[in-house]
Order: C-alpha cells, then sequence, then structure tokens
C-alpha cells in the first residue's frame, strides 16, 4: 500500500513537470498495487490519470494506450459498485478505441458503457429519496428529474434486450426467432382461410407467421378471428425488428 501511495504522488510530480509518460507508467503501476490490495477506488483514480496522461502524448498508439487505462479504470470502478462513474470510463474507453479503429473494442466499450449507465438508472430509481424541502418548485423538478430517468430506463432497458445497445445482433436474431415460433404456435389454436377456413397444422401457421413478420403479404392465407390481433401484433414488431437487426449487424460487423 505504501509503495502505491509512493508511486502516486511521484506520478503527480511528473504531472505537473509535464512528463506525461513517465507519470503515465507511474499511475499505472500505482493502480496496479491498488487494485492488488483490494482498493479499487484509489486504483480507479490511479488508472483513470494514467488514461488522461497518455491522452496527452502523441504516437501510434496513443489512444489505445489511452483506452486501455479508461477500461481498467472502468472495470476496479466496476468492484466499487460506483456505476455512474463506470459508464463515463467506459464511455471515454469506447471514443479513444474509435480513434485508434479498434472496432471490436469500440464495440465491447460502448455496450458496457450504456449497460453501466442503465444500471446506475436502476439504483437511482430503486433508491432514491423524497425531497425533503417542501417547497413546489423543487417538488416539481425532482419530479421531472424522476420521470426523466425513468423514461432513460425504460429506453436503455428496452435497448438492452432487443439488441443489446445495437452491439449484440444475435439477440435480436433471437427475439425475431421467439416472436415468429410464438405467433406460429398461437395461430394453431385459430382459423386460417385459403379458399375455406381452416385449422393449421404447425408448419402452415410457421409459414404464415413467417410472412407476416417478413410484411411480405402474399395473400395466399389470411387470418380470422383472434389471428388477426395475433397478426397485427406480429407484423407491427417486424416492422420494428428487421430494421434493428439489419442496423445492429452493420454497427457489429460492416465499421470501416
Amino acid at each position: 500500500m505504501e509503495e502505491a501511495r509512493i508511486l502516486e504522488r511521484e506520478a503527480h510530480n511528473f504531472l505537473s513537470q509535464g512528463k506525461f509518460e513517465e507519470a503515465f507508467r507511474l499511475f499505472k503501476k500505482a493502480g496496479y498495487l491498488y487494485k492488488a490490495e483490494g482498493v479499487h477506488k484509489q486504483s480507479v483514480l490511479c488508472f483513470a490519470s494514467a488514461g488522461g496522461c497518455w491522452s496527452k502524448l502523441s504516437g501510434e498508439k496513443t489512444f489505445y494506450n489511452s483506452a486501455l487505462s479508461y477500461q481498467e479504470a472502468a472495470k476496479e470502478a466496476e468492484k466499487a459498485g460506483d456505476y455512474e462513474y463506470v459508464s463515463l470510463l467506459y464511455r471515454y474507453s469506447a471514443i479513444n478505441y474509435e480513434r485508434d479503429r479498434e472496432f471490436l473494442d469500440f464495440s465491447e466499450c460502448f455496450y458496457k458503457f450504456k449497460e453501466a449507465y442503465r444500471k446506475f438508472l436502476t439504483y437511482k430509481l430503486s433508491f432514491s429519496k423524497k425531497l425533503q424541502s417542501p417547497r413546489e418548485s423543487k417538488e416539481k423538478e425532482g419530479f421531472r428529474s424522476f420521470v426523466r430517468n425513468l423514461f432513460l430506463w425504460v429506453v436503455l432497458s428496452f435497448s438492452f434486450i432487443l439488441w443489446g445497445h445495437g452491439e449484440r445482433p444475435l439477440r435480436t436474431f433471437f427475439f425475431a426467432l421467439g416472436i415468429i415460433f410464438l405467433s406460429a404456435f398461437l395461430y394453431t389454436f385459430g382459423l386460417l382461410n385459403t379458399a375455406e377456413p381452416f385449422s393449421p397444422s404447425f408448419f402452415q401457421a410457421l409459414y404464415f407467421s413467417i410472412i407476416t413478420f417478413t410484411t411480405v403479404g402474399f395473400g395466399d392465407i389470411v387470418p380470422l378471428g383472434f389471428t388477426k390481433c395475433v397478426a397485427v401484433f406480429e407484423a407491427f414488431c417486424g416492422v420494428f425488428v428487421i430494421p434493428l437487426l439489419v442496423i445492429s449487424l452493420s454497427r457489429k460487423y460492416l465499421r470501416v
């Protein structure tokens, strides 16, 4: 612990002298020592300081080294349970990875940035305290803040489930499959119509479900009764989910 403190002080001295490379190395070394001792909050500060130092330098891997330091700081902040700071550090890390064209690392850090902020909002909404001041203006401001945070939490939660904040296309694919198979299962309990009404087998229902979800609409089979409601819901989902799948695949694999 004492060695880490000494290194941290020396790093601050180098920083004040403008010797950013030396400060970077000492901050990073101190961060690892604090990490080994389980002092996560101090480790966070050291890694974040290291990232800031390296951002001042120029060179082939300037942004990459800075991103690594911010990422290490974020991991330590996560252990300390400070999710607001975690989200900020992962955001800085993602920005630096993107600048250095390390898109796979950028993707992972961007996902963790969004997810950390969602966890922070979850905690904030769960443990929010009532306003102490009786003044109406402050009460309104507190209510607005609560509504805004709740809205952000809902949006981020849907983003997490549907497409992993744009970085998990397989999640969108399996969500689409789930809608298709669930709808097909429901169709088997109702009636469909071609020349005359019939109770479909699962494979007939699956065919109709795929056609409906993809909004192709050949018109060879028409829903009847409650299956109309299922078809409307499925088509509505398809209109939104298919573009999300295309966008998430593009974000994940077509960055250049």
